[in-house]
């Protein structure tokens, strides 16, 4: 006799499972694990921080353009050279004026973000950005200057301002100075740079160069220079090589990695005061609006949740 087994097969409770409960999250574990993701910059605390942070580089920076500007001034006398492109007197200017700009900047903008004053902000983020075209035209000089000194240098004509020695009493303190400082006489050229003075008023009726171009400065050791025909006692008397080309060998051995460095740097910082710019104009916008929390505290906020300064509490639904 053939029986048939039945098998039961038993099925789960549909409704009884698509109902089950799930278990609830609260705010603030969401709010935990969003904050996990979250930007550092979210909280207006942690832009404070950046802000004060670059500002503090910043600081530090303006200190070592000020350094770098008053060693071109003082000691390489760059400035001097505008008669061959501006550009010699555009970069120490901007070095050092805008060194002390962003000094005064810096310290003014840490005051603004201590005092989380909306105006003061506005204020500091405008005066960073005057200060970033300063430094983006003295960058722009730099590079034109690496050019001129490895490519332009020897083509200016320097006649003109020699000319002019003995009725401009900028240009006599000029050359005087450079060649004092540089043990050089005259414009271009190894051993024959002091020909240049006569091609000048001086020159051509006295037959003499300035007392600043002699190896031992007296009033009136440059005279009568031309009429002496020994080569080697004019060399005994006076400087015999062109300040320019003495001047040259260390504008490239010195003054060009200077300007390398400053262009390197200062576009590095230009980067960071846009930054300062934007993180200020952002603080402004939270310090206007009363607001100490970041964007995730105002959405805990705007689900019912209770904020206590930084902090979200829990919340269940």
């Amino acid at each position: 006799m053939k029986v048939d087994t039945l098998h039961s097969i038993t099925l789960p409770n549909i409704k009884e499972a698509s109902y089950r409960p799930t278990s609830r999250i609260s705010v603030s574990e969401t709010g935990s694990y969003s904050s996990n993701r979250m930007s550092f910059f979210a909280s207006v605390e942690s832009r404070k921080s950046a802000a004060l942070a670059i500002n503090g580089i910043l600081l530090l920076s303006s200190l070592i353009l000020i350094g770098t500007g008053s060693s071109l001034m003082g000691f390489y006398r760059v400035q001097m050279l505008e008669v061959i492109t501006v550009d010699f007197l555009i970069v120490p200017t901007v070095l050092t004026g805008g060194g002390l700009l962003t000094l005064l900047i810096s310290l003014f903008g840490f005051m603004a973000v201590a005092r989380e004053d909306t105006c003061w902000l506005v204020a500091y983020s405008v005066m960073v950005g005057f200060d970033f075209c300063i430094l983006l035209a003295g960058i722009i000089s730099s590079v034109r200057l690496l050019i001129d000194i490895q490519i332009g240098f020897l083509d200016s004509d320097v006649m003109t301002e020699l000319s002019s020695y003995e009725t401009s009493a900028w240009t006599r303190y000029k050359w005087d100075t450079i060649q004092t400082e540089f043990m050089c006489c005259g414009g271009y050229g190894y051993t024959q740079g002091y020909m240049d003075w006569k091609k000048t008023a001086m020159g051509s009726s006295r037959n003499s160069v300035p007392d600043s171009c002699c190896l031992f400065i007296t009033p009136g050791c440059g005279s009568r220079v031309f009429e002496v025909n020994d080569i080697r006692v004019v060399i005994g008397k006076i400087n015999v090589n062109g300040c320019l080309t003495v001047m040259q060998r260390r504008l490239d051995t010195q003054v060009s990695v200077i300007l390398i460095v400053f262009a390197a740097v200062g576009g590095i910082l230009v980067i960071m005061q846009l930054f300062v710019i934007v993180l200020t104009c952002c603080l402004a916008s939270n310090f206007a609006q009363g607001d100490d929390y970041s964007v995730y505290e105002y959405e805990t906020r705007s689900r019912g949740g209770s904020i206590k300064r930084g902090r979200s509490s829990e919340t269940a639904f």
